[in-house]
């Protein structure tokens, strides 16, 4: 399980090697719409969630270096930022089973 983080501001993650693979639009069904947006292909991220674990791991999904722009429906890497490595594990984890469980969406985790 994990739910978003409504009107919290997450400063202190950062990538500690977990990243999966999965479209804009599943991952939007299964995190709602993407929180944060920037629409310059020249930042290193375009697009970002701030999420949590049902354990309170607090973490956030965001497409990393694309510099372009890139279909809903485009296949592409996203990254998860945590506190630490263990925090990163946790959330995959729970990324994992939040995809697993969504019936209509694509991914490689």
């Amino acid at each position: 399980m994990i739910k978003r983080l409504e009107n919290y501001s997450l400063e202190d993650t950062r990538f500690h090697g977990h990243h999966f693979y999965a479209t804009k639009d599943d991952l939007e069904k299964v995190c709602g719409k993407v929180m944060y947006t920037d629409g310059d292909i020249n930042e290193k991220t375009q697009n970002e969630w701030e999420m949590a674990t049902k354990d309170d791991v607090h973490f956030t999904i965001y497409d990393w270096k694309e510099y372009r722009e890139y279909d809903r429906d485009e296949m592409i890497e996203w990254h998860i930022g945590t506190e630490n490595r263990f925090g990163s594990l946790k959330a995959y984890e729970a990324l994992k089973r939040a995809f697993h469980l969504h019936p209509k969406v694509n991914y490689n985790i």
